[in-house]
């Protein structure tokens, strides 16, 4: 047992993401491209992503009822755009992602869904990263997919009144500097729409993400790490989270790094980035 690894995983609040050998060599593959916009090319392109991700992902979650799709900088800029243009008081559960708190909005913290008020909630959950069962909701819904792409394929059944889907190539293809993802939703957003009219998204990170789509399947990554995720935890005592990079405990030990009820979440990042653990 590593001391280091063991005390990184003490002090460590965030949740990383490895660095994938395979996704690297990729990224080395592709030229930045520039177009002049308005000769449609980038539009093209976009229009080509979405077509690709809503097969590639159609195992895991059902778009089809989400008939918009934006390209943003990240799930961040997701809520970024969100946030700048949401109105209404909004949920969160205890141990969920807080940045859209930090940044502004009336929005409150709970322990239990209160109906008739808008929910923000991720799945997989950002609380412990695993898959839950978010289905039976009936609150209007923002729900956050950062996870996808980490897990095994699992079914996920949006709420019946979810306005937005997100998407991120950060956490699962290890592509936090590249700053992609994509938003669906039922209604033209507000700020999103404009954007898009005007085109402006990353079209090189677009490239990226159509060149990770071509080259594996939604499940790849967890597949190729899901066994050193159970190494790791075995060696640590740790329960596996449905994300592979992401462990869970009860121990006491990890008590400061509880998001949920009594269970600690923990990065395993930079363990699968050690050498002990490498490709």
């Amino acid at each position: 047992m590593n001391k280091l690894y063991k005390s990184i995983m003490k002090k460590n609040p965030w949740v990383q993401a490895p660095q994938i050998p395979q996704v690297q060599s990729l990224l080395n593959t592709i030229t930045p491209v520039n177009y002049t916009r308005g000769n449609g090319i980038a539009k093209k392109r976009l229009d080509l992503l979405e077509q690709q991700y809503r097969e590639w992902v159609k195992d895991i979650i059902d778009l089809t009822e989400f008939k918009h799709c934006y390209f943003v900088n990240g799930v961040t800029d997701a809520l970024n755009q969100w946030i700048a243009t949401e109105t209404r008081p909004w949920q969160y559960l205890q141990g969920d992602y807080e940045y859209a708190k930090m940044i502004g909005g009336n929005a409150s913290s709970v322990e239990v869904i209160q109906p008739d008020t808008l929910l923000y909630i991720s799945n997989p959950a950002c609380a412990t990263g695993n898959i839950i069962d978010i289905d039976k909701i009936q609150n209007d819904v923002i729900l956050d997919c950062a996870y996808v792409g980490s897990t095994a394929i699992q079914t996920i059944v949006p709420p019946v009144n979810t306005e937005q889907v997100w998407f991120s190539f950060s956490k699962g293809w290890g592509l936090i500097g590249q700053r992609s993802g994509l938003v669906f939703t039922k209604q033209p957003h507000k700020s999103l729409s404009i954007m898009k009219r005007v085109e402006a998204w990353n079209y090189t990170s677009v490239e990226i993400c159509l060149a990770v789509i071509a080259n594996f399947k939604i499940d790849d990554i967890y597949n190729m790490y899901k066994e050193k995720q159970y190494q790791i935890c075995k060696e640590y005592s740790l329960t596996p989270s449905d994300c592979f990079f992401i462990a869970n405990s009860t121990h006491e030990e990890y008590t400061v790094r509880r998001r949920q009820g009594n269970v600690a979440r923990l990065d395993l990042s930079y363990i699968l980035n050690g050498e002990q653990y490498a490709q």
